[in-house]
This record gives C-alpha cells, sequence and structure tokens, in this order.
C-alpha cells in the first residue's frame, strides 16, 4: 500500500509541474491575442485620425486657396519629403496645420510614444511630385496631401514573451482634382435653372451640376420630346427633377435628388480691393469712321476701366492681361462691332466709388450680329478664368453670344446673374468653356469642350476627393 501512495504521489506532482509549464505559453498566447486586438483598436484609431486629417486640410484648402495652386506659398505649402506636424496647435497657420490640428483632436500628435507626418505635392507645384507616391493610379493631380499617422504601443501580456512593444501605423491621402462637370447652374430654388429653348441644342465633353431642388429644375423649354437631344452631355446632376423628357437626354437619365452643393469657385481671390484708381474714366468707346469699320482696329491695355468698355464700330484689342470694369460692363452693338481678345485676358466686372464718382454695375451684352473672340490666360491665379463678376453685384443677365464667329475658351462666373448664350456662338472651336452661373438660359445651339491641356494647372474649376 505505501508503495502505490508514493507512486501516485509522484504522479500528481509531474501532472502539477506540466500543467505549470504549460500554463506559461498559453498566458502568452492569450496576452498576445489581447495585446492584437487592443493594436487593432489604436491602428482603427490612428486610421480615423489620419483620414481626418487628410480630408480637414484639403478642404481647407481648396476653401481658401481655389484653384491658386500654382506656387508654393505660406497658403499652398510644399513639402516634397516627409514632414512632422508642429504639435499644441490652437491657431492654424495654414491648411497644413488644420490637418495636423484634426489628429490632435483625435488623438494623435507628434509627442511621446506618438507621431504624425505631412507630405505634399502637385501637378504644377516645383520641385514636388505630381502624383502621391503612395496612391497608385492617381496620376497627375492640382495638390495632395498624405497625412502619416504612428504610435509605440507598450505590450502587457506580451511582454512575457519577449514583446515589448508593437507599432501601429496609418495613412490617408486627400487630393484637389478637376470637376467632371463643366457646367453649374447654382440657383437653391429656380424653376429652369438650366434651360434650353426651343430647338436649341447643347453639346458638352462634360457633365453639368443645376443645383436647384425645383421639379423643372433642369428644363427644355419647347423642345419636343421626339426631337433631337436638347442636351449632350457626359452626366446630369440635379438637386430637384427633370423637366425634360427622356429623349431630350443623350448617354444617360438625370441623376435627380442629389444634394445642395456651395459655389464651386469660393474660392477665388478679388483681383484687387478697392479703392481703384482709374487708368481709363468714363466709357471707353470703341467707335472708328470709315467706310470699313470691320478692318479698322483700336487697340486696349490692360488696367482699370471706370464707366465701362462700349465697342459700336471697329475691331477693339485687347492687350494681355488683367481688365477690372468699374461699372458700365462691356457691351457691343450690330455686325460692325468686333472683340479680339485672343491673346489671353483676365475680366473682373465691379461697380463703386472711385475718386468721388459713383459707377453703377453693368453687365456683359455681346449682341448676336457683333463678334467676339476671347481667350482666359493659361497661367496665374486666374488661368483658365476669362470673366469673373464681382459676388456683390446686384442680379443681371449677362449675354455671351456674337453668332457663328465667336468663341469663348474660359470660366465664365456670375454667381448672381443669368449667363445667356444665343446666337449659336462657336464654342465647339474653343478648347474648353465653363460656366458658372446663378441661372443660365441657351438659345442656340453650341458645343463645350473640356481640353485643359493648355493650362498650366490643369481645370481651373476643381474638387476635392479622399483617395486612400
Amino acid at each position: 500500500m505505501r508503495a502505490a501512495t508514493t507512486r501516485s504521489s509522484h504522479q500528481g506532482g509531474q501532472s502539477l509541474i506540466m500543467l505549470t509549464l504549460a500554463l506559461v505559453p498559453m498566458f502568452g498566447i492569450m496576452g498576445m491575442v489581447t495585446d492584437l486586438g487592443y493594436m487593432h483598436f489604436v491602428k482603427m484609431e490612428a486610421q480615423t485620425a489620419a483620414e481626418a486629417a487628410s480630408k480637414a486640410a484639403i478642404v481647407n484648402l481648396h476653401a481658401t486657396v481655389g484653384g491658386a495652386l500654382t506656387t508654393c506659398s505660406t497658403s499652398v505649402v510644399c513639402a516634397n519629403t516627409i514632414t512632422q506636424c508642429p504639435t499644441h496647435i490652437t491657431t492654424p497657420q495654414n491648411s497644413i496645420e488644420v490637418g495636423c490640428m484634426y489628429a490632435a483632436q483625435h488623438g494623435f500628435q507628434a509627442t511621446g510614444n506618438q507621431n504624425v507626418t505631412y507630405q505634399t505635392g502637385g501637378s504644377s507645384l516645383a520641385g514636388t511630385s505630381a502624383a502621391p507616391p503612395t496612391a497608385s493610379g492617381i496620376n497627375s493631380v492640382s495638390y495632395w496631401v498624405t497625412y502619416r499617422v504612428a504610435q509605440k504601443v507598450p505590450q502587457m501580456f506580451s511582454s512575457l514573451l519577449g514583446f515589448q512593444n508593437g507599432m501601429v501605423a496609418a495613412r490617408s491621402t486627400a487630393v484637389v482634382v478637376g470637376a467632371t462637370d463643366c457646367i453649374y447652374a447654382l440657383d437653391p430654388s429656380a424653376d429652369s435653372a438650366l434651360n434650353v429653348n426651343g430647338s436649341a441644342e447643347l453639346t458638352a465633353q462634360c457633365g453639368l451640376y443645376v443645383n436647384s431642388s425645383s421639379p423643372t429644375a433642369l428644363s427644355c423649354n419647347g423642345h419636343g420630346s421626339s426631337a433631337s437631344f436638347a442636351y449632350d452631355a457626359t452626366e446630369y446632376d440635379v438637386v430637384g427633377g427633370s423637366g425634360c423628357a427622356p429623349a431630350n437626354l443623350a448617354n444617360a437619365a438625370a441623376n435627380t435628388g442629389l444634394a445642395h452643393i456651395t459655389d464651386p469657385l469660393a474660392g477665388l481671390p478679388v483681383p484687387a480691393s478697392p479703392p481703384y484708381t482709374c487708368d481709363h474714366t468714363g466709357t471707353f468707346n470703341v467707335d472708328v469712321g470709315g467706310s470699313n469699320p470691320d478692318t479698322t482696329q483700336v487697340p486696349l491695355s490692360p488696367g482699370v476701366y471706370c464707366g465701362g468698355i462700349n465697342v459700336k464700330k471697329g475691331t477693339a484689342v485687347f492687350g494681355s492681361g488683367q481688365y477690372i470694369i468699374v461699372g458700365g460692363g462691356i457691351q457691343t452693338q450690330n455686325t460692325n462691332s468686333h472683340i479680339d481678345a485672343t491673346a489671353g485676358i483676365f475680366i473682373y466686372n465691379t461697380f463703386g466709388t472711385v475718386g468721388g464718382t459713383t459707377y453703377s454695375f453693368g453687365g456683359i451684352n455681346i449682341v448676336a450680329n457683333s463678334s467676339a473672340n476671347m481667350k482666359a490666360m493659361t497661367s496665374g491665379t486666374y488661368a483658365g478664368v476669362l470673366y469673373f463678376e464681382d459676388r456683390n453685384a446686384p442680379a443681371s443677365t449677362d449675354t455671351f453670344s456674337g453668332g457663328s464667329a465667336s468663341t469663348y475658351t474660359g470660366t465664365l462666373y456670375a454667381l448672381k446673374s443669368e449667363i445667356d448664350l444665343f446666337g449659336n456662338p462657336n464654342l465647339s472651336s474653343a478648347a474648353y468653356t465653363i460656366i458658372v452661373a446663378n441661372k443660365i438660359n441657351l438659345t442656340g445651339s453650341s458645343q463645350l469642350n473640356d481640353d485643359y491641356s493648355s493650362l498650366s494647372g490643369g481645370n481651373p474649376l476643381t474638387t476635392t476627393a479622399v483617395v486612400e
């Protein structure tokens, strides 16, 4: 009996030793699973912080700088190499610091066991990459920013196995890219905010966006349901509804019920702040004599025109540069009225008091039987912008017509006004035409192209996207 008892005691002791030895790796494995679970949680938090940073930075840049992404500056931060975010930001000085601040608000900043970095570039920004190196398939963009968020995570149970620390990392890239739409009617509630009259046709190599919530925001006034297309565009984005028959829309049905958008050119800066100094006072009249006014040219130089420009007889030849029109607008009269502005110009149309004289606002009225060939500049802040109407100007109607001999290469921007195209302007020969207005009305056939290859910064109308 004693021998059996001794043998049993030895077996029990061995089992206890084996159980104890087995518990060590078992606890280690359980601890590793626990630590990995916690690291996965930290990883998700880091990813959220990186995405919040990239989105906040790109949205802020787009809203404050807009399409002026042609040079590196205090506002447009260029960081071709990975750069660490500053810490404890309370008043961000630029969009990059806005992103860094958002990362901090989500629990991550460059201090202690954490690190937050950024890297930027753009297609027209010297010394940087035209495409983000971490997002494959994203080629040339106006601007991109990548935020990286990392944290060293001390291990608890896994430290028993010799793993003292783990590292989690996340990143997110956001970009400013050219918009897919080139026609924007911004009125939030108007009927026929974008309208094609009669047998008119609009052909666009890009899409259109109608911001009105009206059931007939997009309309084909008088266009028969079995007639040729009223609209031939790549897409039709409408907040409200379409009053057009399905046969009036080529390629696809309208995408209705979309969200309201804000002004896509809200970040475009005003070229100069008043008070202005008049380079020309009173209406600048182009009114030549003789029996052949069509062949007589009158040169105009860039500057401030107080009282507007009226082209009656002759050809007004605009030299390359910026034209600020204070009151009066630009008018043409008849078949003897011609505008040649193909050297590359930018027009800012405003109003106000200069030197004690008040100049009332005047819009654009290029009549159907005159001709106008106008082209925007290809570089600088206003690259691709042909006409910019003061955002505080009273609502009016701007007419860009001039018949089949007329072209408008650039962006026509009138936030509060209606833009009318009629007389079949020959937009097909313009590399690109963009229209952003309160309302848009078309009488006559027009074709809008979207070839922005001549512009240093690409499409002047941009939008933002998170690509990773």
